[in-house]
């Protein structure tokens, strides 16, 4: 798999420290994009598609922030890490789910720590989650799924964007899915990259960039759901 990374900054000596960095890294495992202008990556957005985000907070005309609400706007998963001269920054940028904040000036010592958090969250060996319904054949990308639901012998699939449906039994649906995927209820299997909050008897996922989700825990998987989603989302960060 190659991991496609649009940079955007305006100054040319930091688009090309990260490139550098990138390439040093592992020049066969990225593709990179390279702005100068925000405006120009926003009308990309229109085509392309980005796996990873090296954004620069600010810009003549536009922040950094604004850009990554666009991106958030359709893809509320993909790790974005902001590069910044500005400490001041750091709780307005994680308020768009940001992935990682490097200050000024781009170093390896840096950069190399996010890559390798952001390569292990993008799993590079990604499972497709494959099931038919109506005689149709669906394939979608395990991290694009939020959670499952049960309804009797239906099988709700939540996305940021859309609910698809499947016959499948709660055991057939356990062996299909990876190890991102916790049981919390008779009725619930979540994926922990979602996952924003635990409380006592609820876990509440980000739906998308607008909406979260309450999803109740049973106590016949409370101890041990909880558990697996810490350490999970231990490995993850």
């Amino acid at each position: 798999m190659v991991i496609k990374v649009a940079i955007c900054d305006d100054v040319p000596v930091i688009t090309k420290a990260i490139e550098d960095l990138m390439l040093e890294y592992d020049s066969s495992l990225f593709e990179i994009d390279i702005y100068y202008n925000p405006f120009r990556l926003i009308e990309s957005l229109k085509e392309n598609t980005y796996d990873m985000y090296f954004l620069d907070i600010e810009f003549p005309n536009l922040s950094g922030i604004e850009i990554a609400e666009t991106i958030r706007e359709n893809n509320y998963t993909c790790p974005i890490i902001f590069i910044t001269s500005f400490k001041e920054y750091m709780e307005k940028v994680f308020k768009v789910n940001t992935f990682d904040y490097i200050l000024k000036p781009v170093t390896k010592n840096k950069v190399y720590p996010a890559l390798n958090r952001a390569i292990k969250y993008l799993d590079l060996n990604e499972s497709k989650f494959m099931f038919t319904y109506n005689k149709a054949f669906y394939s979608l990308s395990s991290s694009e799924i939020v959670y499952f639901e049960k309804n009797r012998r239906k099988v709700l699939i939540h996305t940021p964007s859309d609910i698809y449906e499947t016959i499948l039994a709660t055991r057939d649906l356990l062996s299909k899915v990876n190890d991102n995927f916790i049981q919390v209820h008779s009725s619930y299997i979540v994926n922990v990259r979602y996952v924003k909050q635990i409380r006592n008897n609820t876990i509440i996922v980000n739906l998308n960039d607008k909406q979260t989700v309450d999803i109740p825990i049973s106590r016949k998987f409370k101890d041990n759901a909880k558990k697996q989603i810490l350490m999970k989302l231990r490995d993850i960060i």
